[in-house]
């Protein structure tokens, strides 16, 4: 039989994990006490979706159409995608329609026109 040693500490492993578990049980205990903190603010660096809810309510309860359409289409492509699904069009054949009327197209998009509206303004244009 081997010999026995006369270690009654720890292993190093056991004591690491012993320390990290006092550390989480202190931390748990000082906050668990503490107030709970006010939800974030209006801020142009959060998003809308961290603001308080009764905030986010009366922000999409003011938002104007204009702001909508912002909000929604952030850029010309989502807008231009939005289109092409609302004309029930195969997206090829739509794309290759409507390349040569790109500035109209433009256009609608600066005036904020809906992609509802917009489908029914190229079918007056004759587009499709």
């Amino acid at each position: 039989m081997g010999k026995k040693s006369a270690h009654t500490g720890l292993s190093p492993k056991d004591r690491s994990m012993n320390i990290m578990d006092k550390f989480i049980r202190k931390n748990e205990a000082k906050t668990i006490n503490q107030p709970i903190l006010p939800a974030r603010r209006k801020d142009p660096n959060v998003p809308i979706n961290l603001w308080p809810f009764k905030d986010q309510v009366e922000y999409y309860a003011n938002l104007t159409d204009d702001d909508a359409f912002v909000e929604t289409y952030r850029n010309y492509a989502d807008w231009f995608n939005a289109v092409k699904k609302k004309s029930a069009v195969y997206h090829i054949t739509f794309i290759s329609m409507v390349a040569d009327k790109k500035d109209i197209m433009q256009q609608m998009y600066a005036d904020k026109m809906w992609p509802k509206v917009a489908v029914r303004e190229l079918q007056k244009l004759g587009v499709y």
